[in-house]
Formats: C-alpha cells, sequence, structure tokens
C-alpha cells in the first residue's frame, strides 16, 4: 500500500496547495505559504498583514476543516481501514490568520508546482463573485508508480466562507499488480471566517 499512500499523499497536498495563502506585504515584499507548509514568521505576520479587496474571502482568522473523500481503484472503493495512517492525518482541523487566495491563478499556479512533486498545470481557471472552477493536469506527482493525474475543482465562495471540492483522476502502476491502475481520489475543504486577526 506504500504507492497507493504516495499517490494519495499527493493529491491532498495538490488539494491544500490550491486554496490557502496567507499573505502580509512589508515594505513591498510579498510572502505567501500553504495551510501545511507555512514559512512566514509570526513577526512579519504581525507587523503587517492586509486583505486583498480583489479577492472575495476577507482576510482574517479562518477556521478550516478537511476531509478526505473517497479513494477508488479501478472503480472500486478502498475500505477506510485501508487507508494509508498518513493520508488520514493530513484531515482534520486547523485555525490560521490569513487569506484564501481564490483571485489570483498565477499564484496558485506556482503554489502548486511548490508543494507537489512533478509538475501541475492549470489548464482552465474561472472565477466568479461567488464560485472558482478549474481543471488540469499534473506529472510525475508519484514517479514511482508512474502517475499521471487530471484534476478538478469546484470552490463555492462568499466573504466568510467557502467549501471546495476537489477531484483527481489518474492511472499508476501498483507493484504486485498486472498492467495499469485507474485511480480516483477526492477531498473536500471547508472554511469559516471566525473574525479579525
Amino acid at each position: 500500500m506504500g504507492d497507493i499512500a504516495q499517490i494519495r499523499n499527493g493529491a491532498i497536498h495538490l488539494f491544500t496547495a490550491l486554496c490557502w495563502q496567507r499573505r502580509t506585504e512589508c515594505g513591498g515584499q510579498a510572502i505567501r505559504a500553504g495551510i501545511f507548509t507555512i514559512m512566514v514568521s509570526a513577526m512579519a505576520l504581525s507587523a503587517c498583514a492586509g486583505d486583498n479587496p480583489e479577492n472575495v474571502p476577507l482576510y482574517g482568522q479562518w477556521d478550516m476543516e478537511t476531509k478526505l473523500g473517497s479513494l477508488s481503484i479501478d472503480g472500486m472503493l478502498v475500505s477506510p481501514e485501508l487507508v494509508p495512517g498518513e493520508m488520514l492525518a493530513l484531515a482534520g482541523t486547523d485555525s490560521i490568520c490569513g487569506e484564501p487566495m481564490f483571485i489570483n491563478r498565477e499564484w496558485q499556479q506556482n503554489d502548486i508546482n511548490g508543494k507537489v512533486r512533478g509538475d501541475c498545470t492549470m489548464e482552465e481557471y474561472n472565477v466568479t463573485p461567488t464560485r472558482v472552477t478549474g481543471t488540469g493536469v499534473c506529472t510525475g506527482v508519484a514517479p514511482e508508480a508512474d502517475f499521471n493525474t487530471r484534476f478538478t475543482f469546484d470552490i463555492s465562495q462568499s466573504a466568510e466562507r467557502y467549501r471546495m471540492k476537489l477531484e483527481m483522476n489518474g492511472d499508476a502502476t501498483i507493484p504486485g499488480t498486472p498492467g495499469r491502475h485507474v485511480i480516483r481520489v477526492s477531498a473536500v475543504l471547508t472554511g469559516t471566517r471566525s473574525g479579525e486577526c
């Protein structure tokens, strides 16, 4: 199950990279990071932070929950007790001071590639005041399984709430089994702004 864990982990890292940005601007320098890899010092965050007025969700304290959806191999669901522990550890809650940044396609593209092994390209990225949708393709996410995937995401957004659903579909080689196998992974991330920070 090690290769399956690698595939699922790649999927969830892509999922989280799509969603989040902490943003501070000090002297014209922007510092940004994703949910699970916050690399900004507390001093920089407290010294100067602010809302991007073009982005629908407001800057503030955000309470988030990640729920792993399903994993299927060749159309058969993998039962929860067989889901790798590393993957289960990615589900949960978090509270972050920052801004879910959905307005900036370029930032999202760079952030995904900074957090996921391989190379991901967004093919479509559509933003309206209430919804963000997109599609893309990743290569080399789990090279040991030759796993390449297509992804779609659908985000409903408001100033104080969002819900994102991500689905990834691809095929992979799983050692000890003949041929290629179709892998499908889904997850949901929700966020609620609880106040100023």
